[in-house]
């Protein structure tokens, strides 16, 4: 798994805006979103401090992406995967170019 990668694998272009595949973490000792990502699965990584418990994991990711996004939590959700480590997001009026750029520079070794 590396830091850097094709990200644009785990990105989608969807009417609405966005979708991105995840493999979170969750219980971790800090929160990294995304933290790398997985070029075998096609997937961005995250590390989530919660635990995935009445879908307090999946909050936390969607407040994270809604941070790093720049926009309000309501417009990101887990449309896929509540109860798996594997997930689908989509993000409310963002489109696929925009998230690459914004995903790329936040994990960590990337340009």
């Amino acid at each position: 798994m590396e830091a850097g990668g094709d990200i644009r694998e785990a990105v989608d272009p969807h009417p609405q805006g966005v979708l991105m595949r995840f493999e979170v973490a969750a219980g971790s000792d800090r929160l990294l979103v995304p933290s790398g990502f997985n070029p075998w699965r096609r997937s961005l990584l995250a590390r989530l401090t919660e635990e995935p418990a009445r879908g307090r994991a999946n909050r936390e990711l969607e407040r994270a992406l809604a941070d790093l996004f720049g926009i309000g939590a309501e417009r990101v959700r887990v449309t896929a995967g509540q109860k798996s480590s594997r997930k689908v997001v989509i993000v409310l009026g963002v489109d696929a170019e925009e998230a690459v750029r914004l995903l790329s520079g936040a994990i960590v070794g990337t340009p």
